[in-house]
């Protein structure tokens, strides 16, 4: 498994940014946190996945949005799930996966956080791994916004017949860029872990800082 990271991504669309995505990987739990800018109220979500010391499968995940008044749970092995699924947000797991065998595809099971909690059983699953993760094309020149262009391979994202992410990877197999569905770009920001983070949080109100700096937990 990949060591340890802290990273941030400004979310971009029409060329204008609507939102941040931030992630650590930190004492084998990926934290995630993510806003994004909308009619209304900001989307914010927030998931927490703890992985097994040394071999990358998920314990738990704990699941928290917007529209969720309390977290939803789910244990992988109580509930019999695979040791080859990942929830939705531990992706970014599956693609470094995926990055260090660029010739093969890397196939699992992709869970829905908001569909699961403790009482459900594995019964949504199929017998076959519904998600696979794939290196296509040659090396191509991803253009970067107030930025030089980056050559970049491309890592296509499938669930359920459906094209859910586009990834690009640098030459150095760093994360760059991701498309998430048709419109909306995520890009990774340069710099330390604090320099990235005051680059992202920059000009942003206090309960964008506030909530991507502590969670939901910000407001208690």
């Amino acid at each position: 498994m990949r060591q340890d990271f802290e990273r941030w991504e400004v979310l971009v669309r029409d060329e204008a940014r609507v939102g941040v995505l931030y992630r650590l990987l930190e004492s084998n739990v990926l934290l995630t946190r993510i806003l994004v800018e909308g009619d209304g109220e900001p989307y914010r979500a927030e998931s927490r996945v703890r992985l097994e010391p040394g071999n990358g499968s998920w314990e738990l995940s704990w699941y928290r949005d917007r529209n969720l008044g309390v977290a939803k749970l789910m244990r992988r092995e109580p509930q019999g799930l695979p040791s080859g699924s990942m929830p939705s947000y531990g992706d970014i797991l599956m693609l470094f996966k995926a990055i260090e065998e660029p010739g093969n595809r890397l196939r699992y099971w992709r869970l829905n956080e908001a569909a699961w909690d403790a009482q459900d059983a594995n019964g949504h699953l199929g017998a076959e791994p519904n998600a696979h993760i794939q290196r296509v094309g040659a090396l191509e020149q991803l253009p970067i916004p107030l930025g030089a262009a980056v050559s970049t391979h491309r890592y296509e994202a499938w669930a359920d017949g459906v094209l859910v992410a586009t990834h690009w990877i640098d030459e150095g197999n760093e994360l760059v860029c991701t498309l998430w569905g048709g419109d909306l770009h995520s890009y990774r920001v340069p710099g330390t872990a604090s320099e990235a983070g005051w680059m992202s949080l920059s000009g942003l109100d206090d309960g964008t800082v506030e909530f991507m700096t502590r969670g939901f937990d910000a407001g208690s």
